[in-house]
C-alpha cells in the first residue's frame, strides 16, 4: 500500500488448507519467503486436520461434472498440471499419479453411467469400456461383478495428508494464532482470507457439507486409479494409496454442527467396498472419520474483494481440482495482470455477478 515499497511487500493468507497452503506458495515464489506469513488457529500438517487434510485426493474434472459445469474443466486440467510440476519437483513425496478414472455401476444401476455419459462433452479424453478392457485396466475388478463402464484418461489423484504437509514445509514464516482479515488488513498490504468454514459467522451464504470416509489395508487387492461407484442415493469412490490402502468416501450430509460419523454411512461406505471385490471383507480399518466442507448455495467456489482483502472460498468437493487455478487468480490480482478463469471465481463487486457462473448438475 501507500509507502511500501515493491521491496517490502506483505501478504498475509489466513487459513492452512489446501487453498491457503497454495495461494501461500503461489505468493512466496512471486514474491519471496519474507513476504508471506500464513496463520492458522489450529496449526499446521496433521495437526490441522481440517476438511482438505479428510479429503480424498481426486483431480478428476471429468468425472466431477455431476456437481460443477463443463466451464470448470479446463481449470481443473490447470490443477492437474500445477500438482504434476510440483510432485516433479519436490520429488514425489505426496503419492501423485496421474492414470485417469474409471466410473462402474452394478447391472441394476447401469442406468446411471448412461446417464452420466450424457454430460460428459464430446472428447477423445473419455471412452465406454466392456468388461475385458476393464478387466485389462484393473486386473482385480472381476468382469462377473461389472459388465464395463467409463474410463477417463488424463486424470490423477494424491494424497492429501502428505501434500499438505509437503505444502506446509515449503512455507517458513507460518504462525499458529487467531486472526481476523480485517484486524490483519491494517498492518498487510494484501489479506488472502481462505479460512473455509472458520469464515462461517462472517459470510451469510456459506453453509457447511459433511463428508465422510473410510480408510482400509487389503493386501488381497490393488487397483491403479480411482474408482467412482455410482449409486442413486449417494455417491461413493475408492482411491488407492500406497501400501495397499484405499481411501473409501464420501456421503454428503447438510450439516455443519455435527461432525462424527454415522452407523448408517459407515455401514454404506462398508457395504460398497464389498460390493467392489470380496476380500475387503477381511479388510483392515484403519479409519473412519469426517469434515465439513464449505459451499455456496450453488457448490461452486468464488473469490471476492474489499479494499485490500481477497477472500477465497466455497470448494465444497473440488479443494484439490481447482485451488491452484484459484491462487492464480488471487496473485494475478494482486499483480494487475489479466486474470485467468476470472469468469469462474471472481466475483465482480459492482454487481456481485459472476460472468459465466451456472448452476451445477444435480
Amino acid at each position: 500500500m501507500a509507502g511500501k515499497t515493491a521491496q517490502k511487500r506483505k501478504f498475509t493468507v489466513i487459513g492452512a488448507g489446501i487453498l491457503g497452503l497454495t495461494c501461500a506458495l503461489a505468493l512466496l515464489r512471486k514474491f519471496g519467503q519474507d513476504a508471506v506469513e500464513l496463520i492458522d488457529t489450529n496449526g499446521f500438517g496433521a495437526n490441522n486436520q481440517n476438511a482438505s487434510f479428510l479429503a480424498g485426493g481426486m483431480i478428476a474434472p471429468y468425472a466431477e461434472l455431476d456437481h460443477m459445469p463443463q466451464a470448470y474443466i479446463p481449470a481443473g486440467l490447470a490443477g492437474i498440471e500445477f500438482w504434476a510440476a510440483l510432485s516433479k519437483e519436490s520429488g514425489a513425496p505426496f503419492e501423485f499419479q496421474h492414470n485417469g478414472s474409471l466410473l462402474l455401476a452394478h447391472e441394476s444401476d447401469r442406468h446411471l453411467l448412461t446417464r452420466f455419459s450424457s454430460i460428459l462433452p464430446p472428447d477423445p479424453v473419455w471412452k465406454n469400456i466392456t468388461g475385458e478392457q476393464l478387466q485389462r485396466l484393473e486386473p482385480d475388478l472381476a468382469q462377473t461383478r461389472f459388465s464395463g463402464g467409463i474410463h477417463i484418461q488424463g486424470e490423477a489423484h494424491l494424497h492429501p495428508q502428505k501434500l499438505l504437509r509437503t505444502l506446509s514445509d515449503m512455507i517458513m514464516n507460518k504462525h499458529i494464532r487467531d486472526a481476523r482479515p480485517e484486524d490483519e488488513a491494517a498492518c498487510a498490504d494484501w489479506v488472502i482470507d481462505c479460512r473455509g468454514m472458520g469464515a462461517v459467522n462472517d459470510d451469510p451464504e456459506l453453509r457447511g457439507v459433511k463428508g465422510e470416509t473410510l480408510i482400509v489395508r487389503n493386501p488381497a487387492f490393488t487397483l491403479s486409479r480411482p474408482v467412482r461407484l455410482m449409486h442413486p442415493r449417494y455417491p461413493l469412490y475408492i482411491v488407492p494409496r500406497a501400501g495397499n490402502i484405499f481411501m473409501i468416501g464420501a456421503t454428503i450430509i447438510e450439516s455443519s454442527g455435527n461432525n462424527s460419523v454415522s452407523i448408517r454411512s459407515g455401514l454404506e461406505l462398508m457395504s460398497a467396498l464389498y460390493s467392489l471385490h470380496p476380500s475387503f471383507a477381511d479388510a483392515e480399518i484403519i479409519g473412519l472419520q469426517s469434515g465439513i466442507r464449505p459451499a455456496y448455495p450453488d457448490n461452486l467456489p468464488r473469490i471476492s474483494v474489499t479494499g485490500n482483502i481477497i477472500r477465497c472460498n466455497g470448494l465444497y468437493r473440488h479443494g484439490y481440482l481447482l485451488s491452484p487455478a484459484m491462487a492464480e487468480c488471487a496473485t494475478s490480482h494482486i499483480l494487475h495482470e489479466d486474470i485467468k478463469f476470472k469468469e469462474l471465481f471472481l466475483k465482480e463487486n459492482t454487481n456481485g455477478h459472476y460472468p459465466e457462473r451456472t448452476i451445477a448438475h444435480g
